[in-house]
């Protein structure tokens, strides 16, 4: 009878458990910014604890990784009813049932909910679950198995899970990173050696392992700790972002109606410009309350998308938990907003950028999972309608504010939208012909299609010519280029934004209403507003009367439709800059290779060959190395005039390097003719460029305000390419010496010197 199986590593190692609890711990940190509160890290703990209880028990009675498994599988489902109920009281199947559902319905609320989740309810079974099988799994493999590195890679399935579902950026990339890596690596450490103990003996020096192994995890995590602080992190997979967002663009918009909030003749159907449609509190009045923002227009319409701003990863319509991460400036207030039962489009008002929100307690129970907010947009809709009960509260912060004459606008325009609007280009040339600057433009071309249009609803008889939409056609031959041009908010935003594009600003149309006095808003109080996007990121406001007036047209313009069309300029075809003839790169100047030497090493010892042709390598790698630090150093400069100042000390390097010698101590202007007069001797160049860039470089470092990063870029490039011509007819020897003369990294001598 053979005798039973024993496990490989004999006894009870409480360092493998302590570790993987560790590690597991350390995973689930990743999930810190996904949650609000502290229960998701309570239960999570909890199930990594009871996972190694588990793993300990079953493999103490001899038992196996599967049935670790199983037993996993088992209180898992026992314990989702319970977390899913928020009670510790069991109902039979029913709360077995509500557990199995809730692993259906918890992973879509976590992956399509705005950061942090309320930690209840569903949404806590994505930590039990993972810390469970990582604590359970990896224990049970440590303690059954010889293998050194397996039970790593439960915990590590883990972390890669937690970075898959949690948000974009890390919550610490020195503690999931290098914090993981170094105790994985002392965990593996410290199995290898008793492994290696099970199976040879004890080894007399393990002290002495065991520190050294310490000593390399710790400079190793020393050294991973700089470089994490370093670089930039970049973009990873996260499923959130690959799972479908609320397809809002389908859903109708109140610009598409928005003659419902318009005077019109015997009060059709869904007409409420005299009715109440909601109450605010606790915004200012003068506050602008927003319905709905556009931000994509197809040709026939401008609606509400998904994923439009570049700069964020939260700009989709997902579901909002009572918090929600949105940064941002600006007064904190605290509204209430409660809709009248006339109210009946599925946008919710909202009031600046969202920091908290609830449904007040007369609200259906279920309202929260209809709601869904895009905090770039700062707009809110539901997927079926608000009620007349759904009064809700939140904090928000007040943001924005009026465009401004001296702001510049940001470059994150959408291409989508840039090419819709097209059609209105030679408007735009006529309308902002003389301009100074982006802003001015947009302001002139405001101005004057304020001057040129006439304000219609559509309220008479005779005005039923004029009629609703913001298609191409309805805003070009119907509106712009139509004598006079006539709409109301629907066309005159709509027009406006398309301009506002294609003058270089990202735009939106915005439909709300400006909070009165009293905070009652009704329909006659709705209007359309457009925000433009400005350098800084933040949007800011082209209000309506900047753009729209309320002129009536004449009655006699209205038979035939009009009494002519505008005409413009065509628009001037884009100047494109002449090709530049394209540089060839410079090869790099060949290493030159040691002769071999003829005379061998006479005996044993020291391979001074080996250590000389060591030291030459070094030497000549050295110099080359000390320019190329240099030059980064001064690329990267933290004043932009240094950057300047950098970029011309890497042109009179260079012409010491190669041989011409230019004077310490002399400004900049008189390097730079003694440099053109030293090229002019020899044929070499000109002076007039070189003086134009050190008289640039002093304009700019001594200037009264702080250059743009960006012209410093451009500077460099200038320079780069002087560089280049300085070395154009010099003789390929001089060009190769240049490379490893250290010239540049002598100081010289000033004029007269010694």
């Amino acid at each position: 009878m053979s005798e039973p199986r024993a496990p490989a590593v004999q006894g009870f190692h409480a360092w493998d458990l302590v570790l993987v609890f560790a590690l597991t711990a350390i995973a689930l940190v990743g999930w810190s910014s996904t949650y609000r509160g502290a229960g998701w890290f309570v239960a999570g703990g909890l199930a990594a604890l009871a996972g190694a209880v588990i793993a300990f028990v079953v493999v103490s009675l001899r038992g196996g990784v599967e049935i670790v498994s199983l037993l996993l599988l088992v209180v898992y489902y026992l314990v989702s009813g319970p977390i899913v109920d928020g009670s510790l009281r069991l109902d039979g199947l029913r709360t077995l049932e509500n557990g199995i559902r809730a692993n259906v319905e918890g992973w879509p609320i976590l992956l399509g909910t705005h950061p942090p989740v309320d930690a209840e309810g569903a949404v806590l079974l994505a930590p039990v679950l993972l810390c469970l099988v990582s604590a359970g799994m990896g224990a049970a493999t440590a303690l059954r198995g010889t293998r050194v590195a397996w039970p790593l890679v439960p915990p590590t399935m883990m972390l890669g899970s937690v970075l898959l579902l949690a948000q974009p950026e890390p919550v610490s990339v020195l503690l999931q990173g290098v914090g993981y890596g170094a105790l994985a690596m002392l965990w593996m450490r410290l199995r290898g050696l008793r492994v290696d103990e099970t199976a040879h003996g004890r080894d007399p020096a393990r002290l002495w392992r065991l520190g050294g192994s310490v000593v390399i995890v710790v400079v190793t995590a020393l050294v991973a700790g700089v470089l994490a602080d370093t670089t930039e992190p970049g973009e990873r997979l996260l499923l959130s972002r690959s799972l479908a967002a609320y397809d809002v663009g389908a859903v109708r918009t109140p610009l598409d109606g928005f003659r419902d909030y318009t005077r019109q003749r015997d009060k059709p159907s869904g007409n409420v410009f005299d009715v109440r449609l909601f109450e605010v509190e606790g915004a200012p009045a003068g506050t602008r309350v927003r319905l709905a923002a556009l931000d994509t227009y197809d040709g026939s319409r401008w609606k509400a998308s998904n994923d439009t701003d570049p700069s964020r990863h939260d700009d989709r319509f997902l579901m909002l938990s009572s918090t929600i991460t949105n940064p941002a400036r600006g007064r904190e207030v605290a509204v209430t907003i409660t809709p009248s039962a006339r109210y009946t489009l599925p946008w919710v008002p909202m009031v600046g950028a969202l920091q908290s929100f609830e449904f007040l307690g007369r609200a259906r129970k279920d309202a929260r999972t209809h709601l869904r907010y895009n905090p770039a947009t700062q707009t809110g809709v539901m997927d079926d309608r608000l009620e007349e009960n759904d009064s809700y509260r939140f904090t928000t912060r007040l943001t924005g504010g009026l465009l401004k004459p001296r702001m510049e606008p940001s470059g994150l325009w959408d291409q989508a939208v840039y090419d819709a609007g097209a059609f209105l280009q030679p408007a735009v040339n006529t309308w902002s012909a003389g301009a100074y600057g982006q802003v001015d433009a947009l302001m002139r071309v405001a101005a004057r299609l304020k001057k040129e249009g006439r304000y219609s609803d559509g309220y008479a008889d005779w005005e039923s010519v004029y009629l609703p939409g913001h298609s191409e056609s309805r805003l070009g031959d119907d509106f712009l280029f139509e004598v006079p041009s006539v709409g109301n908010d629907e066309q005159y935003a709509a027009v406006i934004a398309l301009m506002a594009t294609r003058l270089g600003f990202p735009a939106r149309v915005v439909v709300g209403a400006v909070v009165p006095e009293s905070g009652v808003v009704r329909g006659r109080d709705v209007e359309a507003w457009v925000e433009v996007r400005i350098s800084d990121g933040s949007w800011r406001t082209l209000p309506t009367e900047s753009f729209m007036g309320r002129r009536p047209p004449k009655r006699e313009d209205s038979r035939g439709g009009s009494t002519g069309v505008r005409h413009f300029p065509p628009p001037i075809p884009e100047q494109q800059p002449p090709a530049q003839p394209e540089q060839q790169p410079q090869p790099d100047p060949p290493q030159e290779e040691e002769e071999p030497d003829e005379e061998s090493d006479s005996g044993g010892g020291v391979p001074w060959r080996l250590v000389l042709l060591l030291l030459l390598g070094g030497l000549l790698v050295a110099v080359p190395l000390a320019k190329a630090v240099r030059q980064r150093r001064r690329l990267g400069a933290r004043r932009v005039t240094a950057r300047y100042a950098g970029a011309w000390a890497e042109l009179i390097d260079r012409a010491r390097d190669l041989g011409t010698p230019v004077p310490d101590g002399l400004t900049r202007p008189a390097e730079a003719r003694a440099l053109g007069a030293r090229l002019a001797e020899v044929g070499e160049g000109e002076q007039g460029s070189v003086l134009t860039l050190a008289q640039e470089a002093d304009a700019r470092i001594f200037g009264a305000d702080e250059p743009a990063p960006a012209d410093a870029a451009a500077f460099w490039d200038l320079v780069r390419d002087q560089r280049s011509g300085l070395a154009a007819d010099v003789p390929l020897r001089r060009r190769l010496w240049a490379v490893f003369n250290p010239a540049s990294l002598r100081r010289p001598r000033p004029p007269g010197g010694l």
